[in-house]
């Protein structure tokens, strides 16, 4: 795969945003994958500069599971709920889901078991079970206050509703 440099990104996205072309007639122009350019737009707009610099991450299972539950619960894309978490390539995206779908949870932590066994610092073992079960209290805690907080919106969108009937009934 070939890196890009940060400049030459900039240079394509500020092209982008100056309305020289759509991606696809920049990304023939540039002779650039035109879902590189949607990508590092989408970054640029929510992280500035520092979303088109090089990124090296380890993310934990928990985060992983988060950035899944925001894209379910948003309907976003894999590239949207990357630009939206600052992860590089969406496509990584697509490989956690795939995981999860395959192993569910489980297969996060058995993922990072075997590939923390090539680091040389030592870790104090966790029993799968009890990351499981942490785990899947941490998503059924996240989903209680999502309820929570769905139907509080619910409630001020309808004193909104209720507030603003009110308000054209009186001036009638």
């Amino acid at each position: 795969m070939r890196k890009y440099e940060t400049e030459f990104k900039l240079k394509v996205v500020k092209s982008f945003l100056n309305g020289d072309g759509g991606a696809k007639l920049l990304a023939r122009q540039w002779s650039v994958p035109e879902e590189k350019i949607r990508t590092w737009v989408s970054h640029y707009r929510l992280h500035g500069i520092d979303g088109l610099r090089p990124k090296r991450s380890k993310y934990s299972a928990q985060f992983k599971l988060q950035v899944l539950s925001h894209q379910d619960r948003e309907q976003l894309s894999c590239r949207q709920v990357a630009a939206v978490y600052d992860i590089r390539n969406p496509n990584q995206v697509v490989t956690w889901r795939r995981k999860l779908d395959e192993g569910g949870v489980q297969a996060f932590g058995t993922w990072e078991q075997e590939h923390s066994s090539m680091k040389n610092e030592q870790r104090s073992p966790v029993p799968p079970s009890t990351a499981i079960t942490d785990s899947a209290q941490a998503l059924r805690e996240e989903n209680e206050r999502l309820r929570a907080e769905v139907a509080y919106l619910k409630k001020l969108q309808a004193l909104i509703r209720f507030k603003i009937s009110a308000a054209s009934t009186k001036r009638v």
